[in-house]
């Protein structure tokens, strides 16, 4: 009899370690889909969005123009769409671009591509519309002043 109710404990004891490992395992389980959804969502985000154009007019407003670069090549490898304040953002990245290779190539007095780089930086002020009033900026930034 007594032999009966010992094995009758250690069955419950295995009844509820059991459940309690079962638990553990559809928790880890739940983690694990739960990350690799999150994975999938991050990696849909990084590969096939383009920039927000909220921030881009974020980045020209404080003066963040190396990042406002990245954002371009970005959406170009993309196909992003450029239209309206969007193309306007690009264009003070281009600009902030072709500025800075100005800058470089005036550096070590390479004056036949400083003059190329001079005339994309005219051709992007025509693209800035609105955002034209950035060059100011830039040009201080850069030292071109």
């Amino acid at each position: 009899m007594v032999n009966l109710k010992s094995k009758l404990k250690q069955a419950q004891k295995q009844r509820g370690a059991l459940l309690v490992m079962n638990l553990v395992i559809i928790a880890l389980c739940l983690v694990l889909f739960l990350g690799t959804i999150h994975m999938f969502r991050q990696l849909n985000d990084a590969f096939s969005r383009p920039a927000k154009t909220n921030w881009m007019e974020n980045n020209v407003h404080n003066e963040n123009y190396a990042y406002l670069v990245v954002n371009y090549h970005e959406d170009m490898v993309y196909g992003g769409l450029l239209s309206g304040t969007k193309k306007e953002c690009y264009g003070v990245a281009r600009y902030f671009e072709a500025a800075s290779m100005y800058k470089a190539f005036l550096q070590t007095g390479d004056t036949e591509r400083a003059a190329r780089e001079k005339e994309k930086m005219d051709a992007a002020y025509e693209e800035m519309g609105d955002w034209n009033i950035a060059t100011d900026s830039i040009r201080k930034k850069l030292g071109l002043e």
